[in-house]
């Protein structure tokens, strides 16, 4: 069996503490990925269907008031919840993440028309806090305590094939459940999916508090350097946002990838899932459709790792940025089909496909949506590989760069950054939306992820910090920072 994961993950001349490491993250990839994918096709339009009295377009502009609330609370809370993580470790804070989802997950199964907006207001505000505590940190303690294990792992490069495999685990596990999910949902009901989720997370706080555990010598150094003052866990606060605009390839590259990700947030927040359901219909229909398209996202994460391997970062991650989903050209690609291929309208002639041996429809097919499907499909394949290259090369370079003090506080920080970029944004879009169309929209957060490229490709080309392990007579071990121009 290790020789099996060992292989599986690239780890083959990786030690007994990496091999822990992988087994953990084995273990919680496909379960997180049922937990947070199982209602993720209609959540939002459930939401929009209560607000909007049955139209889900109707309540685009309430959800996206709502998501603000939400993505500001993650704002105000997300850095210092990070820099929290640095403090008293990741595995508390993961935990009490998934204890608010929990709670938010038995507030939303009580949503109908006639809920109170304020409670709406409640349930995303919990939800920002969750995301708040999630974002970064299970990368920070993975990260943390691989560079503490690893000293012979050239470019990074057995690191890369190792994220792309957890990220096919991912991928696989959240394919597989998004039909399950609709066709409970079809059954029992939206809300009944629900509070399967909000147990299920419960039951995740558990399985955190049990695994997530550092390696030996990440705690031994962390027993040696004792638990952080008040003053430094400011300090701690301090330093992600001082080392951010001390470093200038930091600053450019890590403004520039935000920039460019805020606009997977409005996208995601607002456009997906209508855009979806108005060519696809139901639950059912829109679920199968995304596992459709998530199996070439399998495909792409499993072996971008190892393809990765072919290319410098610095050349290729503004190009990959590019190319990507949610990316530019993915989004002018969307924008064309909406536009010369739009939604149907009414009734329309539809292909049925329907389970062997019951009358089940699995899906529903309107014939005017056959070529937009087909362009989704060859679109989704394409950029996803991209986009995962883009990631991998990123993170291969990012291990390095950002101190280990300071890593949760500096992988909370981008996203924090990228909300304050998504919120206008989202706020703008949701109520503009009915009015320019999707198409226009589309482009115009084309043109904003372009604007984050270039950012990128500007800060690649500044002098690159490299962390350097230095033994020194203080607290445990301190790290000093070394520029080199590559």
């Amino acid at each position: 069996m290790a020789n099996i994961l060992h292989r599986f993950f690239g780890l083959e001349d990786a030690d007994d503490d990496i091999y822990r490491l992988a087994k953990i993250m084995s273990l919680l990839m496909p379960v997180f990925a049922i937990t947070f994918m199982l209602s993720s096709t209609f959540f939002m339009i459930f939401v929009a269907e209560a607000l909007g009295g049955g139209d889900f377009i109707q309540g685009l502009g309430l959800v996206g008031t709502l998501v603000v609330i939400s993505l500001v609370v993650q704002t105000l809370l997300d850095y210092p919840t990070g820099a929290l993580a640095d403090y008293i470790g990741q595995r508390f804070v993961i935990a009490s993440a998934f204890l608010t989802y929990a709670v938010t997950y038995f507030l939303i199964a009580m949503v109908t028309s006639s809920t109170p907006f304020t409670l709406l207001v409640l349930i995303y505000a919990l939800q920002g806090f969750a995301g708040s505590q999630q974002s970064g940190a299970l990368s920070a303690w993975f990260d943390n305590n691989y560079q503490s294990a690893v000293d012979g792992d050239e470019d990074r490069k057995q690191y890369g094939v190792f994220q792309g495999r957890t990220g096919m685990l991912f991928q696989v596990t959240s394919a597989l459940i998004l039909i399950p999910g609709s066709v409970l949902a079809v059954i029992w009901g939206r809300a009944w999916v629900f509070q399967i989720q909000g147990v299920m997370s419960i039951v995740l706080v558990l399985v955190v508090l049990k695994v997530v555990k550092d390696l030996p010598g990440v705690r031994e150094e962390k027993r040696k350097t004792g638990l952080p003052s008040m003053s430094e866990y400011t300090d701690l606060l301090k330093g992600g946002v001082s080392y951010l605009f001390k470093e200038p390839w930091v600053k450019y590259v890590i403004i520039g990838s935000t920039l460019a990700g805020s606009t997977i947030m409005v996208y995601g927040n607002l456009i997906l899932f209508p855009l979806y359901f108005s060519y696809l219909i139901t639950d059912v229909a829109v679920s199968s459709f995304r596992t459709v398209l998530f199996v070439p996202g399998v495909v792409t994460g499993e072996r971008s790792g190892i393809w990765s391997r072919r290319f410098e970062p610095k050349k290729w991650i503004p190009r990959f940025r590019f190319l990507q989903a949610a990316g530019f050209v993915f989004y002018l690609l969307f924008a064309g089909m909406m536009y010369f291929f739009p939604p149907p309208v009414g009734p329309s002639p539809a292909i049925d496909l329907v389970i062997p041996f019951t009358s089940f429809i699995l899906m529903s097919v309107p014939l005017a949506s056959i070529i937009p499907m087909i362009i989704m499909v060859v679109t989704y394949t394409i950029t996803l590989m991209f986009a995962a290259f883009a990631g991998i090369l990123t993170q291969r370079e990012m291990i390095d760069v950002i101190p280990n003090e300071i890593r949760n506080s500096m992988y909370s920080l981008q996203p924090t950054i990228a909300m304050l970029f998504a919120i206008p944004q989202i706020g703008l879009f949701g109520w503009l939306i009915p009015v320019i169309g999707f198409p226009t929209t589309l482009v115009i957060i084309g043109f904003v992820s372009l604007m984050g490229v270039l950012i990128i490709r500007h800060g690649l080309n500044q002098p690159k910090p490299v962390m350097a392990k230095k033994d020194v007579a203080k607290k445990g071990a301190a790290v000093e920072t070394v520029e080199v121009t590559e």
